[in-house]
């Protein structure tokens, strides 16, 4: 069955914002922890009982802290720059929610000529419910790390599948494909993403253990925290040139083949991408880890996540050109 091309393109647009706020909703979230704003609205899914948050304290009731603790948590003084950081940090989740929707509901129209596009769509709009969900659970938990670890993991998957969705939109408008490629080619990519993944949560448990220090000591001794880090901290800077190398290898093997432009591009933002998300690291070694890198360093990261998710989906199976309009 063919396709208008324009319901194809206005598609790979909806879906191309939709990536975007994906990426936004992570660098969100990322500073609503850099700023230590995670308890900034301490209900959910209001924030102090408001759709929209207050911005003094006098427009809270005197007794708002026994009003909003929760079981396992009590309520900080109230925080407006903190309140603000994480009310827009929801209103990206909320915005990336109804794009997700709207995907899904136009991804019907695909059912006959890509079914697989819509599968994709609904799985990315029940795990976008589904994060929604934990992020309450997050809340209501006082900002327990296995739930923010979860919630990491969430996101990953969700991102792929973004990804995925607009890779699979594109063939069907003849995007350019490669042909046969190397087969270590492909098994490299397996193996870089599985990598960078083993080391995304690496860095989040030193986040973790970052933000327990920094919960029970003063931020003064800020300057201090890298020297008392612990072995998840010691793999994860090792690990790092470890990645590197690898991806590095990754590079190179795809701009010596006979891969497409789109391709090698693909290859050269990933490592330049990657040389970014080092530097940051290193900075945020022997600088104290200042909050403001801590967000970049992660985007980076997932940024650089998503080139190997799009550079495997272009090498998988290259020799496998769906039907177009």
């Amino acid at each position: 069955m063919h396709m208008n091309p324009k319901t194809i393109q206005r598609f790979i647009r909806l879906a191309q914002v939709t990536l975007i706020f994906v990426y936004l909703v992570i660098i969100a979230g990322s500073v609503v922890r850099a700023t230590g704003s995670g308890m900034g609205c301490p209900d959910w899914p209001k924030c102090f009982g408001h759709w929209i948050p207050p911005t003094d304290v006098s427009q809270l009731p005197a007794n708002y802290k026994e009003i909003y603790a929760g079981e396992h948590h009590a309520v900080a003084e109230f925080n407006a720059a903190n309140t603000w950081v994480e009310y827009l940090n929801r209103l990206c989740g909320a915005v990336l929610g109804l794009l997700i929707f709207a995907q899904f509901i136009l991804s019907f129209k695909f059912r006959k000529t890509d079914k697989r596009i819509f599968v994709l769509s609904f799985m990315e709009f029940i795990l976008i419910g589904f994060q929604g969900w934990l992020g309450a659970k997050v809340v209501s938990s006082n900002l327990a790390s296995a739930k923010i670890t979860v919630h990491t993991i969430m996101a990953l998957i969700i991102l792929c599948i973004a990804i995925a969705i607009i890779y699979r939109a594109k063939k069907l408008m003849r995007v350019q494909q490669e042909s046969k490629i190397d087969p270590s080619i492909k098994k490299l990519g397996i193996t870089v993403l599985l990598l960078t993944t083993i080391q995304i949560m690496l860095g989040t448990n030193v986040r973790e253990e970052v933000d327990l220090f920094l919960k029970n000591f003063d931020a003064i001794f800020r300057n201090e925290i890298v020297d008392h880090l612990g072995l998840a901290f010691k793999i994860h800077r090792t690990f790092s040139i470890v990645l590197m190398l690898v991806n590095g290898w990754l590079v190179y093997k795809i701009l010596k083949s006979d891969a497409t432009m789109i391709l090698k591009n693909n290859a050269k933002k990933l490592i330049a991408t990657l040389c970014c998300a080092f530097a940051a690291g290193v900075m945020l070694s022997y600088y104290a880890l200042p909050p403001a890198l801590q967000p970049v360093h992660f985007l980076l990261a997932c940024l650089t996540f998503g080139l190997q998710v799009g550079i495997i989906l272009r090498v998988w199976k290259p020799e496998q050109v769906l039907p177009s309009a």
